[in-house]
């Protein structure tokens, strides 16, 4: 008898499991649509070597690399590696080679 009860409770418990990992990738979904409909775009940032650009922005929609220069003013400490941006061209020179200047207008972190 006690083995039919722990049997019935390991399995429950793997069902919701198994639920739980469903409704959150329901609502990662859910959030990426929104974001899209928000005028968001994928990114993804990394670290540069340069002192004179930190970090270059890699969207999604464009193959081109971006120079975020106002970054710090979302992230002060730790600059996630994938978020979702708003972002508007700068007409200045560039920072860094290898990355055109951006101005940063939104941005969140982004969980895939």
């Amino acid at each position: 008898m006690t083995i039919i009860c722990l049997y019935s409770c390991n399995t429950t418990k793997r069902t919701d499991t198994k639920a739980v990992s469903d409704n959150k990738n329901n609502s990662q979904t859910i959030n990426s649509e929104k974001m899209l409909e928000k005028g968001f775009i994928k990114g993804t940032l990394s670290t540069n070597k340069s002192k004179d650009c930190p970090y270059i922005l890699t969207v999604e929609k464009y193959a081109d690399k971006l120079d975020p220069i106002n970054i710090q003013d979302f992230f002060k400490i730790d600059v996630p590696e994938k978020v979702w941006v708003k972002y508007s061209d700068l007409r200045m020179s560039s920072r860094c080679n290898d990355a055109r200047p951006v101005s940063i207008q939104e941005m969140s972190k982004r969980v895939d």
